[in-house]
């Protein structure tokens, strides 16, 4: 039930606030920025205590002064350094601080807290080196900050301020003290709506409309679940919209797309606002609400760098003129895929760390995964690059006519991948750019023009004068062709073949294009033929000749001789002597056959 503070409660309870803490009460309008007192758990309770209630006493005014909202600031400035809020997610300080201030004021409005004196001040925190103290029959405890900015300050401690609605669910039915300084603060906060609704709205419900379920009304419960069903389906329409965009034109189509995640942005933004400061939903509702609200405003946000970054991509493609299916292309797309995959990583994470979870180990995860992938894509990750290689090199380009290895054919795709390069017999081949980059590439089409050498074999009847007039009529004839640069001729004889005169033509065509190179190697060999027909030359064609001679054969009178020789020999006995004696004078001479020790026949 909706509980008000009379106005003759609200001036003893402002009277006693003035008494009791007219030190930080006057403290403030004089010195804004002062921090609160937290030298010692005596002093922290003090500032803590004091914060809260000036709050209490400013709730009943409903004006949105400027000054108000300074002193409701400055105010909850105080209250977040009495509190150890380094466990709780960034997103969720807010909420936490206003629960654990409601809740912690509440215990201390109930329990019996000990005298002033028996709380340690500074000199008693130095004198026993105290560096925690509990609050007496309670689990309420106050530690002291060892290092950082904030070191030797004292705060409720995180684990307090965590179990802080534990705290108060064991003491809601006990009866506040006499000197509480903010009874049925709870009550306040719990059910007080936000600026945008006023209270007489909710005075003037049902009794049945404001029953709580929990710590929520069911005027509450209601009007977040209707909120959640419109941005729902507000959120819902803007992608249906965002999914219809593919013929508008590329102004409408960007500013559709880019509405769906900026609708989601907004949505979750003015959801949270409302169930935060309007609604005021408490408790883990509202912490579950916002890390949902949280999450779709990351999301959003990721959705929103990927559709611009990707329109981005595309305008610099149209921009340059670069044709589709180029690499060109795809590496720009490529460059604008991995910057947004970058950013909505880092947005990512920081959305999980503002959200209170470990990043540390999700990033640790991401290198361990990043590893594992790279091991076993390396093949990919090769292809790919190479294919960065051969952007950066451009040793061919699309539709260029080239000779990789030993095949020929013209570029069709460099992708980041494979290239694809339709073969002079009109097949596609394929071939994973970490080989193509490794190949000898011969590059047709970026050459300024085109050799022309052929070898012409001449009949070997053709005289030497003959020859000579030939290859001058071939030098004249190729200078004086339009097609020909006239420096690049060279007409040599360069040489006897099995069965013609070898004369070489070399020059170069004026043109790079291999169609038209044919149409001129065409005309220049038929006029070649026809200087050579009036030179009274002729090709030559494989042949052999064959010469008709009378032998006469072997020296019959030398064979006679030289056996009737070596009859006598024999004869004698003789023959073995000789043969020695030729032995011994060769290793005498060296081993070489001397002619005086051959056997001569008698003359």
């Amino acid at each position: 039930m909706y509980r008000s503070c009379p106005p003759i409660g609200l001036l003893v309870l402002s009277l006693f606030v003035v008494v009791m803490w007219s030190g930080a009460a006057t403290a403030s309008p004089d010195h804004p920025l002062a921090p609160a007192d937290t030298s010692s758990p005596r002093a922290t309770l003090e500032s803590f205590l004091t914060a809260v209630d000036a709050i209490y006493a400013d709730l009943n005014d409903t004006s949105l002064s400027p000054e108000r909202s300074a002193r409701f600031n400055r105010r909850m400035i105080r209250i977040s350094s009495c509190l150890d809020l380094s466990d709780v997610a960034p997103s969720l300080i807010d909420i936490k601080r206003r629960q654990a201030a409601v809740n912690i004021k509440e215990v201390c409005d109930r329990i019996k807290l000990p005298a002033w004196e028996e709380i340690p001040d500074a000199e008693m925190v130095a004198a026993e080196k105290l560096t925690h103290w509990r609050v007496p029959g309670t689990e309420i405890m106050f530690t002291r900050v060892a290092e950082g900015p904030r070191a030797g300050d004292w705060m409720f401690s995180a684990d307090t301020v965590a179990r802080c609605e534990e705290f108060y669910r064991i003491v809601e039915r006990l009866p506040y003290r006499p000197d509480a300084g903010s009874p049925g603060l709870h009550d306040l906060y719990v059910e007080s709506p936000g600026w945008m609704i006023p209270e007489a709205w909710i005075r003037s419900l049902p009794a049945w409309a404001r029953q709580r379920i929990g710590d929520l009304s069911l005027w509450q419960v209601t009007a977040a679940a209707t909120l959640l069903l419109g941005g729902t389906g507000l959120v819902g329409g803007g992608f249906w919209i965002a999914r219809r965009v593919a013929g508008q034109p590329a102004g409408v189509s960007l500013v559709l797309s880019l509405a769906a995640p900026l609708v989601l942005i907004g949505t979750c933004q003015f959801l949270d606002e409302l169930f935060t400061s309007q609604i005021r939903i408490t408790g883990d509702m509202l912490s579950t609400a916002k890390i949902a609200f949280r999450i779709g405003m990351f999301a959003g946000s990721v959705m929103l760098v990927q559709v611009a970054l990707t329109r981005l991509g595309e305008a610099v493609i149209r921009s340059h003129r670069l044709r589709p299916g180029t690499i060109d292309t795809q590496v720009v797309r490529l460059g604008f895929r991995i910057v947004s995959v970058l950013v909505m990583a880092w947005m990512v994470i920081q959305g999980a760390d503002s959200m209170g979870f470990s990043v540390a180990p999700l990033v640790a995860g991401l290198g361990v995964g990043g590893l594992a992938l790279a091991l076993a894509a390396q093949h990919t990750i090769e292809n790919f690059i190479a294919g960065l290689v051969l952007f950066a090199d451009k040793p061919v380009r699309i539709g260029d006519s080239c000779q990789f290895g030993d095949q020929r054919g013209t570029v069709e795709q460099i992708g980041l991948r494979s290239t694809r390069i339709r073969g002079i017999d009109r097949t596609v081949i394929s071939i994973p750019n970490s080989e193509f980059a490794k190949l000898r590439l011969v590059n047709f089409t970026r050459r300024d023009k085109i050799l022309l050498r052929t070898v012409l074999g001449l009949r070997y009847e053709t005289t030497a004068d003959q020859l000579r007039h030939l290859l001058a009529s071939l030098r004249q004839q190729l200078t004086c062709h339009p097609r020909i640069y006239a420096d690049s001729v060279r007409v040599r004889f360069i040489g006897y073949a099995a069965y013609s005169l070898e004369v070489e033509v070399f020059a170069f065509a004026n043109t790079n294009d291999w169609s038209t190179f044919l149409v001129i190697q065409e005309d220049v060999l038929l006029e070649l033929m026809d200087v050579i027909k009036d030179s009274g030359c002729g090709f030559a064609f494989p042949s052999q000749t064959h010469y008709i001679a009378t032998d006469t054969g072997m020296d019959t009178e030398r064979q006679e001789q030289a056996e009737a020789a070596i009859r006598d020999l024999r004869s004698t006995g003789t023959l073995a002597e000789v043969g020695f004696l030729a032995g011994r004078n060769q290793e005498e001479s060296g081993g070489g056959k001397s002619p005086g020790h051959r056997l001569r026949p008698a003359a």
